[in-house]
């Protein structure tokens, strides 16, 4: 018999999407038994990663897309069929929780659900259209890129923000942050999040930043990540020509005289997830 445990693909990421859909845990259970194929009872929250990785090596992917295209709900069915078109979807807020996990949240499919509709009946056989997909890029640090700016520029940076959680980013905005840093020592976790836990750090350059304490300390730590790293871990945003210490003119930056906070937050979301 198949133990989940032994392929890591299936104990957390496969059973997460089964809670989404019809059936109880047992009849899940059971389901899966019948193939030989035993899923743990514990343990089911963390998972798309692994999965997108090895499902299709586990000799469990077969079972798992049969299970869920005998349960699936219609808006998924609706989207999945448009993907397969190689169509971008309009996904809606109120998206069931299934939807938005095969789907990232600017529109584009997952390589989860490029993997269902590889195994789906009707694609055997044939050759299947090309899907454009957003593929999410699997990093171990918690944020993708953290935001560093001046209180004084946190309309266009939280309009940033906004635009690039809209993508599906992992983003790095204190406003997001309150539950978190809520109690926390600043100095300790801000020199953690520019220094260790995030792949980029977009600094918005500008007057106000260059003269301001918590700045200058958020972009100490970054540049010391930079330096010690040795690519471009910081990528500038200017909202004017101020100087700052340490950052040379020769580096390349996103102009936000002449970008709108969407057209930044594109440029960005390409950026980290090119590699």
């Amino acid at each position: 018999m198949l133990l989940a445990k032994d392929v890591v693909a299936v104990e957390n990421d496969l059973v997460c999407v089964l809670e989404q859909i019809p059936g109880t845990k047992a009849e899940k259970q059971a389901y899966f038994q019948s193939r030989g194929i035993k899923v743990p009872r514990t343990n089911y929250d963390s998972m798309w990663g692994v999965l997108t990785e090895r499902l299709h090596h586990s000799g469990v992917a077969q079972s798992v897309f049969e299970c869920l295209q005998a349960h699936m709900p219609d808006r998924l069915r609706e989207l999945l069929r448009i993907a397969a078109r190689g169509k971008a979807v309009d996904l809606r807020a109120n998206e069931p929780a299934i939807v938005w996990d095969f789907f990232f949240q600017n529109g584009h499919l997952r390589r989860v659900g490029e993997l269902f509709l590889e195994h789906r009946p009707a694609h055997r056989g044939r050759p299947s259209r090309p899907v454009t997909a957003a593929v999410a890029v699997q990093t171990q640090k918690p944020y993708e890129i953290a935001l560093s700016f001046a209180g004084e520029d946190r309309i266009f940076v939280e309009a940033v923000a906004k635009a690039l959680r809209e993508r599906g980013v992992k983003v790095f905005y204190d406003a997001f942050e309150q539950v978190t840093i809520l109690g926390k020592d600043l100095t300790a976790h801000l020199a953690d999040v520019y220094g260790k836990l995030a792949d980029f750090c977009a600094m918005f350059v500008s007057c106000h930043y260059a003269r301001k304490a918590w700045p200058d300390f958020e972009r100490q730590h970054a540049q010391a990540r930079a330096l010690a790293e040795k690519r471009e871990y910081i990528l500038p945003v200017r909202l004017d020509d101020s100087e700052v210490l340490g950052l040379s003119p020769t580096i390349a930056y996103l102009d936000a005289r002449i970008k709108s906070a969407g057209q930044v937050a594109e440029i960005l979301f390409q950026k980290i997830r090119q590699r």
